[in-house]
């Protein structure tokens, strides 16, 4: 079933509030591909920059008319989803004899794309702050993991997309943050200094030891980290190669406590 750019009113909603009349030439692919998707019997340039231009009213210097052309700056970018293959490149879209045409994987990024943005919204996100949280960058909200960086020792390379949004969610579902061992809370106990502070702690190994790193979508990938408090984090490490689970720790903390 061809979906309209209703379906993907919220997604649009976003880009506009990211660019604020004046967009990148990333912002523009997945616009392009929700008029694509709209019409599989292909769309031209000169089609698309019109609709484009309605669907995300540029301002500013996007509008206005670049010296001794026709096109706006906003046009020009449109255009130059062509002229830098931007869209071919990646496999979303082909374009031959002046057609565009959307493709599976296009279809699929689009797809994926809405998901990960109601699925964010539905952990009580708002636009403003999806944008926040991810440098503008949510239509490529997947957590890589795994890319190992050389130094003296191999370090494993940690999100901070996911730990930020790792500690959005636990928030919004509980209503503040606290230690998934013993229950500590930094700001109960320090105020205004402990507001806001959560360690996160990934509860299952989500690193391959290669070289290339892997990706985890975030829905996934959220179901593998926890909350803790600085003390049960270090716990949880003290012997390297023999991780306490989350599970032995707080067995620990209640014969203690």
């Amino acid at each position: 079933m061809v979906k309209s750019a209703t379906d993907f009113k919220e997604t649009i909603a976003l880009i506009r509030k990211e660019a604020r009349g004046i967009y990148s030439e990333p912002q523009l692919i997945i616009p392009a591909l929700i008029l694509l998707d709209e019409k599989h019997s292909g769309i031209t340039t000169s089609e698309m920059i019109p609709k484009l231009e309605k669907m995300l009213s540029p301002k500013g210097h996007d509008a206005q008319i670049i010296p001794g052309r026709q096109d706006t700056y906003f046009s020009q970018k449109v255009r130059n989803l062509k002229s830098h293959n931007t869209l071919i490149n990646k496999d979303l879209a082909t374009y031959k004899r002046g057609t565009w045409k959307i493709t599976q994987k296009g279809l699929n990024f689009l797809e994926e794309n809405r998901l990960v943005l109601a699925l964010m919204k539905a952990q009580g996100f708002k636009l403003k702050k999806i944008a926040d949280e991810t440098d503008g960058d949510y239509s490529l909200i997947v957590i890589e993991e795994g890319q190992l960086e050389y130094r003296n020792v191999k370090l494993r390379k940690r999100s901070q997309k996911l730990t930020k949004v790792a500690i959005q969610e636990f928030k919004n579902k509980y209503g503040k943050l606290f230690c998934m061992v013993c229950n500590f809370d930094f700001f109960k106990t320090y105020k205004k200094y402990g507001k806001d502070y959560i360690e996160i702690h990934h509860a299952e190994p989500i690193h391959l030891i290669e070289t290339k790193g892997i990706k985890t979508l975030l829905s996934k990938a959220l179901k593998k980290v926890v909350p803790v408090c600085s003390n049960c984090h270090k716990m949880i490490h003290r012997n390297r190669g023999k991780m306490l689970s989350i599970k032995t720790l707080r067995e620990v903390v209640k014969k203690c406590g």
